[in-house]
């Protein structure tokens, strides 16, 4: 029993002291928290200040842009995508004044056909007139809407490292991809102090005679001609020129420039005794064998014609017309004008000396200047056969279907003359 007291009284003390030292814990916390709430409330305070400044900054500088930005652009669905196609024919009308058919080749164009519903051709049609690009380059050329925005950019800024008078001169080289046409940018800027113009290109419009525009659109096809040695190109030129080669059709034919000048010169050369009316470009690269047959048609003109200096006149000759007479006569079938005086001199040797026509019924029908003379013969033997001389010449130019049927029935009346 003593020993049950021992115990009882053993933890009674425990459970005293624990609850002393539970107390003294608790006093001195909330001594240590009014001794330091002071300063943590001024420390929060602090920390809280630079956001309610940097707050109060934000919506000042927020209510001072409402008052000085009050236009904002909206951002455009249609610049990400394409357009319908009548969207952008309404923004290429609002921007130039265009023709249903200017319009209708623009918009047939493969190219825009192709990426007008997958790229933004109204923001490139935007970028080409802020660099200056006119309608009549869209319309000439409406591929420059189709151009990837990117690469359409850097073509630009190449172009413009050239002397250029005017952008438009140099639109057909948009086309070519950004490397070959830094290649042509760079081999044009090297030759510059070789010319009193600004490059090649103005070089050939002025020897010519020629807008620069008209001179790029051939030279895109050819691009060698603003590579080639300059003394090479620059004799080549002056051959032509010097053999009055139309400037057109220079452009027109490249491929002559190809040869040496020797080569050039000598060709034209035989041309020109030939007594050629046309030199043309392809005279100077066709096989010799192809030169010699149009040199010898030339030549063989030349004796037909004799003392007469075109065929009009001596068309007159023979037909025993005046020059006006037989200019009209000719007119009622153009092609006649294109015949050669050859030609014309055999078929007129069988109508009126062995067919025995008359040169009125040649004058009606002048038509047949230009029919092969072998099928003229098979006809008119083969009516002759069926006891036929044809009041006209004109069943003699017909189809050969038209003609086997006015031969039937030829035939059948012959074999029956009292069918009618």
């Amino acid at each position: 029993m003593l020993r049950n007291l021992v115990r009882s009284f053993d933890g009674a003390l425990k459970l005293h002291l624990h609850s002393k030292v539970t107390t003294t814990c608790l006093l001195t916390s909330r001594t240590r928290r009014a001794l330091f709430t002071q300063y943590d409330h001024e420390h929060n305070a602090l920390s809280k200040r630079p956001a309610l400044a940097s707050a109060r900054i934000s919506s000042q500088a927020t209510a001072l842009g409402n008052e000085t930005d009050n236009d904002y652009v909206p951002y455009q669905t249609k610049l990400e995508t394409g357009s319908p196609i009548g969207v952008l024919i309404e923004e290429m009308r609002e921007r130039f004044r265009l023709t249903d058919d200017e319009v209708k080749r623009i918009v047939n164009d493969d190219q825009v056909q192709r990426f007008y519903r997958n790229r933004c051709l109204i923001q490139t049609l935007d970028t080409l007139i802020l660099e200056g690009i006119t309608k009549h380059s869209f319309v000439e050329y409406p591929w420059l809407l189709a151009l990837d925005q990117k690469r359409l950019d850097f073509k630009l800024d190449l172009i413009k490292t050239m002397k250029i008078e005017d952008i438009n001169h140099f639109v057909p080289f948009l086309r070519l991809t950004v490397p070959r046409l830094r290649k042509l940018v760079t081999a044009l800027n090297a030759e510059t102090g070789d010319y009193s113009q600004k490059n090649r290109v103005y070089y050939i419009s002025d020897k010519l005679g020629l807008r620069p525009e008209i001179v790029t659109k051939y030279l895109c096809k050819r691009l060698f001609i603003l590579e080639m040695p300059y003394d090479m190109f620059e004799k080549n030129l002056q051959h032509m020129i010097n053999y009055n080669i139309s400037p057109i059709n220079i452009l027109k034919d490249l491929w002559a420039f190809r040869y040496t000048p020797k080569s050039v010169e000598l060709r034209l050369e035989r041309a020109q005794r030939a007594k050629k009316d046309k030199i043309m470009p392809w005279m100077v690269r066709c096989p010799e064998p192809i030169l010699q047959r149009s040199l010898k048609l030339s030549l063989d003109e030349l004796q037909v014609l004799g003392e007469f200096s075109s065929v009009v006149e001596y068309l007159a000759h023979r037909l025993e017309f005046s020059v006006a007479e037989t200019k009209a006569i000719m007119d009622k079938h153009p092609q006649v004008h294109s015949v050669r005086v050859t030609k014309i001199k055999e078929v007129l040797d069988y109508l009126l000396n062995e067919a025995k026509f008359t040169r009125f019924e040649i004058a009606q029908v002048p038509r047949i200047l230009c029919h092969s003379l072998k099928t003229t013969k098979e006809r008119i033997d083969e009516l002759a056969s069926h006891g036929c001389r044809p009041s006209t010449l004109v069943i003699l130019c017909r189809s050969r279907r038209e003609y086997d049927k006015f031969l039937q029935q030829w035939a059948s009346h012959a074999k029956h003359p009292s069918a009618e």
